[in-house]
This record gives structure tokens, sequence and C-alpha cells, in this order.
């Protein structure tokens, strides 16, 4: 019976472990996916992510790349920072909280770099939501711009389409499905208007082609030395400019796609598409110089993962780990255990017992009768009336009543009578002379 029990025990801890290893790895593939996160985040890592982007520049030598997981009002910038803000949604662009604004006026004052990029919207309706997927990479060139510094003098006009090369399926997601990012309230305070504060706003214009429903890709064009001629687009937002500090990086049909102006001591660079910055792109058609242009020459980057709605907040394990409480908790563990194990584990295996029904066993014995088993166990028999003697003359030895002549008669009697022969030995007849001696005292 007892066997059929830890067989069981044995099992059931198996299932249990099974389970959870079971439970763990699903928790795993999911993470891995990265579709837990917020569409370009530098955590994700399906096509939507920016995690490819991140660790590349981690893995540059006197580069140092972090993720910003607090507040945005709590952020504390080093010299040389460049801040990726991106994945930003195009409806919170009309009017941000003033805490906010400061942060980045406080970047730039000090002589950093800040980037922007939009969420792609393909739909006006849809400006909160990104797509699950880009839209057609098969892309639109831009007609001849009337602009002199945005025309590439190679290119004739009027060259209608240039094929990126791939072509994939895309499903639009409405607001408020697949698309929607986790959010959490800004506190609430007064509000600074990005029109009025930096002179530049964002608008929407249908410029992405449609095929059998599917959005395709334009190309952007750019005549900046350093950068590439053309870069894959697949969002129908663009800027308009109300300060002449701005400058057009890239453009489509002479609207402003990624723009430029120097503030304070350091710059901003605001991009109305984040695609080019994905892992899709860098694994399709990164552009490398592109990239470096961004990041501007600075060694501190900084990708921003708070307005994503990914925070980080001191929790009990945190503070447990920050003060070294561990080995405590770990140490209470293991004398847990130990009591359970004290508790469960008989070192010394108990009687058996015959008794039916485990019945109480209620001896006839008194307690006079147990003594008297108690001395057998301890004395011999020969030495019963010697040991009597001597606890005798232990308890009476301050009584002035008896004499010194009376202990060592007794003390002689008591040993003769231990030391006399088994066959003359009498111990109760010894009994009797000491009990008359001491009466006649």
């Amino acid at each position: 019976m007892h066997k059929n029990k830890t067989i069981a025990g044995i099992g059931m801890a198996l299932l249990l472990l099974l389970f959870g290893f079971g439970v763990i790895h699903l928790f795993v593939l999911r993470f891995e996916s990265g579709d837990v996160y917020p569409a370009y985040s530098s955590m994700r890592s399906d096509p939507l992510g920016t995690r490819a982007l991140y660790e590349s520049l981690a893995n540059l030598e006197k580069v140092t790349v972090r993720r910003n997981y607090l507040l945005r009002e709590s952020i504390s910038f080093e010299p040389q920072t460049t801040l990726f803000y991106l994945g930003a949604s195009a409806d919170d662009f009309d009017s941000v909280p003033e805490a906010i604004m400061e942060v980045f006026d406080r970047l730039t004052q000090s002589g950093g770099r800040l980037v922007i990029s939009f969420l792609p919207v393909t739909r006006k309706h849809d400006k909160k939501a990104p797509p699950t997927t880009h839209p057609e990479p098969d892309a639109v060139k831009p007609e001849a711009d009337t602009e002199k510094k945005d025309v590439s003098p190679d290119k004739p006009s009027g060259d209608q389409s240039r094929s990126a090369g791939r072509s994939r399926k895309k499903t639009e997601s409405p607001a408020g499905e697949n698309g929607d990012r986790p959010s959490k309230k800004e506190a609430p305070g007064p509000m600074i208007s990005i029109k009025k504060h930096w002179g530049l706003d964002i608008a929407f214009k249908e410029m992405l082609p449609v095929k059998d429903d599917k959005h395709l890709a334009i190309d952007a064009a750019s005549s900046h030395r350093g950068l590439p001629p053309f870069i894959s687009w697949h969002s129908n937002l663009y800027f308009e400019q109300f300060d002449d500090a701005w400058q057009t990086v890239y453009r489509f049909d002479g609207l402003p796609l990624i723009v430029e102006r120097p503030y304070g001591k350091g710059s901003i660079v605001v991009c109305a598409d984040s695609y080019f910055m994905s892992n899709e792109a860098l694994l399709a058609e990164r552009h490398a110089g592109l990239l470096v242009w961004l990041i501007g020459g600075h060694t501190n980057l900084v990708f921003d993962e708070a307005h994503l709605g990914l925070y980080k907040q001191p929790s009990v394990a945190q503070l447990i780990r920050h003060y070294r409480f561990h080995w405590f908790f770990a140490a209470l563990a293991i004398l847990a255990v130990l009591f359970v194990w004290k508790s469960a584990v008989h070192f010394i295996p108990p009687p058996t017992e015959n008794n039916l029904d485990g019945a109480e066993v209620v001896s006839e014995k008194d307690y006079t009768q147990g003594l008297i088993a108690l001395l057998r166990r301890n004395f011999k028999g020969s030495q019963i009336i010697q040991v009597c003697a001597g606890e005798w003359a232990q308890t009476y030895k301050k009584n002035r009543r008896i004499r010194a002549a009376t202990f060592e008669h007794v003390r002689g009697l008591a040993e003769s009578g231990s030391t006399d022969s088994k066959q003359s030995r009498d111990p109760v007849n010894t009994y009797q002379k000491i009990s008359k001696l001491i009466a006649e005292e």
C-alpha cells in the first residue's frame, strides 16, 4: 500500500513538472515572436519591430545603447545622446503635454538629437492603428520634382514606377484591433501645439497606389549626398512646414516625408513613416547610410519604450534583488524544506503494532510495578540491597538522631549481603536486619 502511494506521488510530480514546462515553453515562444510588444518597439523581433536595429547598434564599438522604460519626465540625458522616439501616433502630434516638450527641449539644448517616426497610415480613418503588415513593396517612383534640390540629376522625369524586388500580401487593421498598442495616460497638464512650437504639422494625402484593394509602396527621393537616393515608403502621411529652419531630406511628389532642423544646440528629425527602421526593412532593403545619418554621430543612443506603453516600475522582486535580500529568502526556503522533510521522514522505523483496529492498549499494572520493572532493567538482583542502603545513607546522613556507627553497620550488612554466594544470598533476610537496626535507633 505504501509503495503504491509513493508511485502515485512520483507520477503526479512528473505530470506537474511537464505541465509547468509546457506553460513556460508557450510563454517563451510568444515572447520570441515579439507580437506581445507594440509595433516598432525595440523589444519586438517580428517584421513590425525594430529589435534588429537596436541589437545592431549595440554591437558597435564605443557606442552605448539602452532602452528607456521610465516616464519621459524622469529621463536624464548624457552628452552626445540621440533619442529614438519610434512608432508614434499621428493623432498625438497635434499637441503634446508641456512636460514632454520640456524633455525634448532639454535634450536638444544639451546638444542631443531627437528622432521621431510615426506609424504608417494608409487610410485616413485608421491613423491610430498601424497595419498588421506593411503595404506592398512594389514601389512607385515619384514624379519629377519641380524643386531643384530634390531632383536626382541622373533620373529621367516622368518615370512612374520602380520595383523594390519584393511582393507581399497586406491585411488592413481597423482602429482598435491588432495594431493597437497598450497606452498609459499621461498626467493631465498644459498642452503645447507642435505647429506653434516647432513650426511643423502633419497631414494626410492619398499617395500610395492601390491595386486589388492593396496599397503598394512608393519611392521617397532624396538628393542629399551620402544618403540613398530612393527608399521604400509605406505611409500616406506628409509634413507641412511653417518654419524655414526645416529642411526636407526625403520627399514624394514635392511632399516632405523626412525633415530635419537644428534646434538649440542639437537637432530634430521627424519621419512620416517607420518602415525603413523595421526588422523587415533591415532584412530586405537596409539603408546603412540613412541609419548612420539618423544617429548624427552621437555615441549614446536611447530607444524610448515608455511612449509605447512599456513602463518599468520598481517591484518587490526588484527591491529584494537591489538590497540583496534574496539570500535571506533562500535560507528561509531551505529551512522550510528541511522542516517538511523532518516532519515527513522517520529515521527510526515506528514499532509494529499488532492491536486490532488501532485500539488503545491499556496496561493493568500500576506505577509501583512500573518502578519495579525499571529497577530490574537497570540493577542486578545482588545489587538491590546495596543500592537501597546507599540511597538511605545519602538521605539521612545529616540526621543527628542516627549515629555514625549505625551508618557503618548498615553499609556492612548491605555489602555482606551482596558478596554472599548465590545459594546463600537472602536479600529479604538482609533487608529485615537493616530495618530492625534502624528501628532500634
